[in-house]
């Protein structure tokens, strides 16, 4: 099982509590700030196909894709930092939650995770986070944690990181190396 699921799937781990990954079909949000290609996005295309290949429904927003995306993607300019654009997207992430009926947004960025806090706050919905490389250290990094109370990192420095320099809880954080296909 590549990719994380299996820390996902032993635990309930973002998901809340005893759901294990392949007892029941799930719609689940990929949500990225794709302007570039990076390893956020074949990480979050690789795990949508794995999903889809194990019964699962799967969606991508992201500001852009630059590799074949298997699930429908939605243009939304996540990377956006302004305000009244991310407010724009949380409605609109918001909106397609509700409208899909989505049971778990995966966020692969800090710009996504602060969008899917927020959308989760709204909707009742699964999220989870994964740290693909190191965050910038600034005062609402230090003092707000966008990522939520599930973190997959890919790796113990990111997972340390996130503890020490970042405050979040070491009990929200999991280290999940990626796979390889």
């Amino acid at each position: 099982m590549p990719f994380g699921l299996r820390a996902i799937a032993a635990d309930g781990f973002g998901i809340g509590g005893t759901y294990k990954f392949n007892e029941q079909a799930m719609k689940i949000l990929h949500l990225l700030s794709q302007t570039q290609l990076t390893g956020a996005e074949v990480y979050a295309l690789a795990l949508c196909r794995y999903q889809l290949a194990h019964g699962h429904s799967c969606l991508i927003v992201s500001d852009r894709l630059h590799r074949a995306a298997p699930a429908p993607h939605i243009a939304l300019p996540i990377h956006d930092r302004r305000w009244w654009r991310r407010w724009q997207n949380i409605n609109r992430v918001t909106m397609l939650v509700r409208s899909e009926g989505v049971d778990l947004i995966h966020a692969h960025s800090r710009a996504a995770s602060w969008i899917a806090n927020r959308v989760r706050r709204r909707v009742r919905v699964g999220y989870v986070s994964t740290v693909h490389g190191r965050q910038s250290v600034h005062f609402t990094s230090r003092h707000f944690n966008a990522y939520g109370h599930h973190v997959l990192a890919v790796c113990t420095d990111l997972a340390e990181q996130l503890v020490t320099e970042l405050g979040v809880p070491a009990e929200y954080v999991r280290v999940v190396p990626n796979g390889l296909d």
